[in-house]
């Protein structure tokens, strides 16, 4: 037996699982594309799986990861591997900047080693990843460090090698995301859909506020069980990365122009600018502007 297009077996954006239960499912919310083994543990007591729509938001109940979820989703790298690729130390935040930016960008590392995963992705990029490298590279080499992002895409085959999905003769489109959506609290969108001959629109990926809500504690939760636990707690390397679990927020951005192409990086480096001029130091002219004071005494 062969496939001679090994694409037509790619029914959906992220991978079905085997299980007889979900063969239905074909709708999910995109903050787990790069963790899928999560997300059906955390979804696994449910009686019934989205199909065709994402539903009432509010009604999903996510179940917790346990010790013995843990354990069964650790990555797969041994801890040594782990420190070589993010930092046998860290001295400072830009280091870990530098490891996000090294595997987004395939270049290695300052141990002349590849970083192949982070803590939310076990595995090497998406390919569709690759069409925003560069823009990626740029923002988390300044400090805004990406987990989950999708290019925008208007009607491309559904053949595509790079962002293709589902049925032949079909045409696919994305809405531009970085993992604030500007949607109702409790309202779904959806952020991949395509159209298909004979067939209604189908929308297998949507973000969903309530869903973000799960998501970001798990995400946060990975800074400390898969990266600061490579440390001593009293080192260096372990405050940093605590440091960042602790004080950063995470944001996902949605850009609903899904035609013109993706401005998220115009709004995120306009944010990245005004922040680096508010607190850059006070020049020589700037201080000679400023008007003098002064005081007298009798």
């Amino acid at each position: 037996m062969w496939c001679d297009d090994p694409l037509s077996l790619k029914t959906l954006p992220w991978k079905a699982p085997a299980s007889h239960k979900r063969c239905a499912e074909d709708v999910r919310p995109i903050f787990w594309a790069q963790r899928p083994k999560s997300y059906i543990h955390r979804t696994k007591e449910w009686d019934d799986f989205p199909n065709g729509r994402w539903g009432n938001s509010s009604s999903p109940a996510f179940g917790e990861l346990a010790d013995y979820h843990l354990f069964y989703l650790r990555t797969r790298w041994k801890p040594e591997r782990l420190r070589v690729m993010w930092g046998e130390e860290l001295n400072c935040p830009e280091d870990v900047f530098h490891v996000f930016e090294c595997y987004l960008t395939g270049n290695k590392n300052k141990n002349g080693v590849k970083v192949t995963s982070l803590p939310w992705n076990d595995d090497e990029l998406a390919m569709e990843t690759s069409l925003l490298t560069q823009q990626l590279a740029a923002i988390n080499r300044r400090g805004v460090l990406t987990i989950n992002s999708q290019p925008a895409v208007n009607g491309r085959s559904s053949s595509d090698p790079v962002v293709g999905w589902g049925e032949k003769g079909g045409f696919v489109y994305q809405k531009g995301t970085e993992n604030m959506t500007n949607c109702d609290s409790y309202q779904p969108i959806a952020v991949t859909w395509g159209v298909f001959p004979g067939m209604e629109i189908i929308q297998p990926t949507v973000v969903d506020p309530v869903s973000f809500h799960i998501w970001k504690d798990e995400a946060f939760m990975l800074w400390g069980t898969h990266w600061a636990s490579l440390y001593s707690p009293e080192s260096t390397s372990h405050h940093i990365i605590s440091h960042i679990q602790n004080t950063y927020y995470l944001v996902n951005l949605v850009d609903n122009d899904f035609v013109t192409g993706n401005v998220l990086f115009q709004l995120v480096n306009k944010v990245l600018d005004g922040m680096s001029k508010a607190s850059s130091p006070t020049t020589e002219t700037d201080q000679n502007s400023l008007p003098s004071s002064s005081s007298s005494s009798s």
